[in-house]
Order: C-alpha cells, then structure tokens, then sequence
C-alpha cells in the first residue's frame, strides 16, 4: 500500500476522552476497540454531548509486546460543560497544532507500515515529534466485519527539527565532495570551509572524528533579503556539517527557517521558506548521486 503523507495545520477542538487500556495482541485489539467506542458513545449520550468527528486513541507509550497499555480514547464533541468526575472521563480543549498524518486501509495487523512510512517521511523532510501519535478510526471496527474496509488516519504532531539532515552510506571524503557539488548545483557558494577535526589536532591537541564546516551563501536570496532588510547580513549565510558517524557520514544544514525568526521583518520568511527548500533539495540529491570511483 503507498501512503500519502500530509502536512496540515489542526484547528482547535473540544474532545471527550476516557481512560482505558488495550492488548495488543492482533486477535483482541480490535474488541477492545469496538468496547472503548461504545464506551464513548454511552458516556456522550448521558452528557448530552454531540460527536462531531471519528473517534480517536491516543498512544502515550509504545506498544509493548504481550502486555496492556494505558491509552486515551477521545472523540470530537459540541462544546458542552465538563462531566462529573464520577464518569472517569473529561472534556478537554485541545489546541491546534501542525500535524502529520496519513490514512492506512485494511486491517490492524498491518498497521506498522504507515508508521514507518510517517518516520520515513520526518526524516527525509527534517520533522520531529513533539507528542504522541493519535489513530483516528474514520471506518472502525464498530462499522464494518472485513477488515480490508478498515479505515484509520495516523496523526503525529511535529515541528521542523533545528537542522535539516540526510545519512549518507559514503565514506567522508566522498560525501563531502559530492556535498558540495549538490549544494553549487542549487546555487549556493562555498564562502568558508573549516576542517574541524584538524584545527582542534593543531590547536589544543583534541581528537574527534572528520568533521567538515562549510559556509555557504545563495547570492540571489542574500540579495532578496538584503532588499527587504540591510540588518539580515547575520542572517545570510548558512552552516552545512558533514561529518564521519559509525554507519557512513551524516550531512546536517542549519534550517533557515529557525535563523530568521529573530528578525522582526516578515518578509525575510519568504526568503528563508526558498532557501531551506534549496538546501533541502541539495541534500535530498545526495541520495541519488553516484558515488566516487574506486
């Protein structure tokens, strides 16, 4: 199955959410799924609340093995006053905040491809989590007997990670080459080069792993933002790291998008949204380029 991943921006909403716990095991995750539905339902029904979405789980833990976990079971709802605690339930605000999801059809037993194609896609585009994940069951248990018609939407709240990185099974001196031969092909210059691991050697005796600092500049978005703004010169310039790791070398760039933040013109973030696309489709070639011969 290809699973489409997007990028969206949740509104906030009103949910009712009720503790309760779940075996993983595949033969009985979908009975207690249908139970905690019901539950849902039952609890919202003598609340007088409305439903206004598909109900959701909430992982605050990994899935173990062989044993129950905790989880939240949550459903959209008309705002309405907060239940008693006699419930075991509450009515929570929960604020918007950028998502990835994507939809996975079928049965349960199968559900580990979508994460995995949601952690595919965090690192090739330079995102990382900040919650846990929420499976909506669009089509649930409670609906359909096939589980080929199963329907659940994987939601990961995420945020750009400080830097954008691609792992490289190269050897350093190779990587670096073809580095700097991706980031020239995307317009960029190469204005410094610092071998780290060399001058910490010569200047105080220290010993780390290659370690390449390269600073590079995109003459047309300097351009761009010195025209919106002369005091963005701190900002122009960017930091590409390539650097030797146990499995091959690892190429990071700092995100522009965290540099301009500081700034208290808008009209740089235009700027920074393109260079961070460049840069990001400098490293994202690397994947394909051939590399050196032997």
């Amino acid at each position: 199955m290809e699973y489409r991943v997007a990028l969206v921006e949740s509104a906030p909403e009103t949910v009712l959410r009720v503790p309760r716990e779940i075996r993983p095991n595949p033969n009985l995750l979908g009975e207690d799924i249908v139970d905690g539905m019901r539950e849902l339902t039952q609890i919202a029904q003598r609340a007088g609340l409305t439903a206004s979405g598909a109900p959701t789980i909430t992982f605050h833990h990994e899935l173990p093995a062989d044993e129950a976990i905790a989880v939240e079971f949550g459903v959209p709802v008309e705002p309405a006053p907060e239940l008693g605690p006699s419930s075991g339930a509450e009515v929570v605000v929960v604020p918007g905040t950028l998502v990835a999801r994507t939809c996975h059809r079928g049965s349960y037993r199968d559900l580990g491809a979508a994460y995995a194609a949601l952690r595919e896609w965090l690192h090739n585009f330079g995102y990382r989590t900040t919650g846990p994940p929420t499976e909506a069951y669009l089509i649930g248990p409670d609906e359909v007997t096939d589980p080929r018609r199963l329907l659940t939407e994987i939601r990961l709240p995420v945020t750009p990670a400080p830097a954008i990185a691609i792992h490289l099974d190269a050897p350093f001196d190779d990587a670096a080459r073809r580095t700097r031969e991706a980031l020239r092909h995307q317009g960029f210059i190469v204005i410094s080069e610092v071998d780290v691991q060399t001058t910490l050697r010569e200047k105080i005796g220290a010993e780390i792993e290659n370690y390449l600092l390269l600073g590079v500049l995109e003459p047309r978005l300097a351009h761009r933002a010195l025209t919106a703004d002369r005091e963005a010169g701190p900002l122009l310039s960017g930091t590409v790291v390539v650097r030797s790791v146990g499995t091959g070398t690892l190429v990071e760039a700092t995100d522009p998008d965290q540099l301009v933040r500081v700034s208290p013109q808008p009209t740089l973030g235009a700027v920074a949204h393109d260079a961070r696309r460049a840069l990001a489709a400098a490293l994202d070639s690397l994947r394909d380029s051939a590399p050196a011969s032997t």
